[in-house]
């Protein structure tokens, strides 16, 4: 089934039945094959699963939030390498013809080599104790926990838009993957406007990652005298201007209701069902 929960079955059995899902699907991943893309996937899915916990707040909250947290850290090594290279091969193809192709062969090809050889910590091993923590759910006002995403994710913007450094903008973006996340779980309160908006803080989250991803090779290249990627660095900081434009203009979008008229109009969703 879908990443969704279901609003004819109990809140508790909707709820067990994602965690459930998305958990297994992580570990049969990892299970099968060690992999870049089997690592993305379970990273990936444990995310989605930490929106569910946050979304429901069931008892022992805190520590299995921990517990998911660590369990993707666990699988980072390969991914992040590989993500890496993946940022300059984007470049190179953005930036098509303003500098020679070995500019960004130079940097790509040591990255790409990295994750070839970087192991994830963790194994399908990791998630199996996630697999048997089932959830005690009680009562879950879905308004009130939405809403309070909304507020977390539109106080972060705020931040992230009168001071937008790469600290900023990653815990905005955290908060955008939450909304994005959690809007797709309440799909059901009414398909067409839920999809919307979730698909519009997906598109944000994608470009906030895109943003992350070129400050944290940006780092890295002024740090790592093993890469030579100074004529990359003005092209980065081109990219990124770009990005914070198309990220504003699509934060006030996503976050220009405030809290409590975005919790009226969900909770008068929510009643007709």
């Amino acid at each position: 089934m879908s990443y969704t929960l279901s609003l004819d079955a109990p809140p508790e059995v909707a709820i067990e039945r994602v965690r459930r899902e998305q958990v297994q699907a992580a570990y049969d991943g990892l299970r099968e094959e060690i992999s870049t893309e089997s690592v993305h996937d379970a990273r990936k899915r444990l995310k989605k699963t930490r929106a569910l916990l946050r979304l429901t707040r069931p008892k022992g909250f805190k520590r299995r939030n921990r517990a998911l947290r660590d369990a993707g850290r666990a699988l980072s090594g390969a991914r992040d390498a590989d993500v890496l290279a993946e940022t300059v091969a984007d470049l190179s193809e953005r930036y098509s013809g303003q500098l020679p192709k070995v500019a960004f062969e130079r940097v790509r090809a040591p990255l790409a080599a990295r994750a070839r050889v970087t192991d994830p910590d963790g194994s399908a091993d990791t998630l199996a104790p996630l697999l048997q923590d089932a959830w005690s759910v009680g009562d879950v006002d879905l308004t009130e926990a939405l809403t309070r995403t909304y507020a977390r994710g539109r106080e972060a913007f705020m931040v992230a838009d009168a001071k937008p450094t790469a600290e900023n903008l990653h815990e905005w973006r955290k908060r955008v993957k939450d909304l994005w996340y959690q809007q797709a779980l309440l799909e059901e309160v009414w398909p067409g406007v839920m999809k919307a908006q979730a698909k519009e803080a997906k598109t944000l989250s994608k470009q906030l990652g895109e943003d992350h991803d070129l400050a944290v090779l940006d780092t890295l290249l002024r740090s790592d005298d093993t890469l030579d990627g100074d004529e990359l660095r003005p092209l980065i900081k081109r990219r990124r201007k770009q990005l914070l434009k198309q990220m504003r203009k699509r934060g006030r979008r996503v976050y220009a209701e405030r809290p409590k008229h975005f919790a009226r109009r969900l909770r008068r969703y929510v009643e007709l069902v």
